[in-house]
């Protein structure tokens, strides 16, 4: 009798350790499916590229008033004038950004802190004090000039103000001075680095001036 009771017994121990799965025998696939993977369209976007720091396409703007060639990246969103001011302005308001270009004669020999000192006289530009300087070189833009590119960061920011970021290039030669100041602003730091290297390297460095363009055109160096 002692045996038939553990004869019956035992089929209900089994079928309570398979309930409460306190058994040594393995769960059935179908009690602990797997989770699904994220489906494509499931994943975070990815931020859109900064239109000036991706440089994915660039646009090149003549003055004949400067007789110069002006390579622009995203250069169909950047808002050209260059007949109501001394300066050839172009605004690219999507990324706050600002630039302005001139050449000129004066009536003495100059440098490149002379064409300074009267630039800021016709408009203002910003300064130095209280920004922080990336880098300072020369280059030959125009060809012959002193040109110094310096380009600056503002004051570093607080309570999540945005980044201030320029390029002044300022250069002489003989009677001529040659202007470019670019200014742009962002919350990321970085894109406001980004931008501003586009600039010098596929902007100001691929300028390109009278005795470059076709065909070419007398010199108006009485013009204001």
């Amino acid at each position: 009798m002692a045996h038939a009771r553990l004869i019956v017994r035992a089929p209900f121990a089994l079928a309570a350790a398979l309930v409460c799965g306190c058994g040594s025998a393995p769960a059935s696939p179908s009690t602990n499916p797997p989770r699904p993977l994220p489906s494509a369209g499931s994943a975070a976007p990815k931020p859109a590229p900064d239109p000036i720091a991706a440089a994915s396409s660039f646009t090149t703007f003549t003055s004949a008033r400067f007789d110069l060639s002006l390579p622009l990246p995203d250069g169909a969103a950047f808002r050209v004038d260059d007949r109501t001011e001394r300066w050839l302005v172009a605004r690219h308001d999507a990324t706050n950004s600002v630039l302005l270009v001139r050449t000129w004669r004066e009536d003495e020999v100059g440098n490149r802190a002379r064409c300074e000192a009267r630039a800021r006289t016709w408009r203002d530009l910003p300064a130095r004090e209280g920004s922080r300087l990336v880098s300072a070189s020369g280059l030959a833009v125009p060809p012959d000039h002193d040109t110094l590119v310096e380009v600056l960061l503002g004051p570093r920011p607080t309570n999540g103000e945005p980044t201030d970021g320029f390029v002044l290039a300022f250069g002489g030669w003989a009677k001529r001075c040659f202007a470019y100041v670019f200014a742009t602003r962002s919350a990321n730091e970085r894109v406001v680095m980004e931008r501003l290297a586009i600039m010098v390297d596929g902007s100001l460095r691929r300028m390109r001036f009278q005795s470059e363009l076709a065909p070419a055109r007398p010199s108006r160096d009485g013009l204001p």
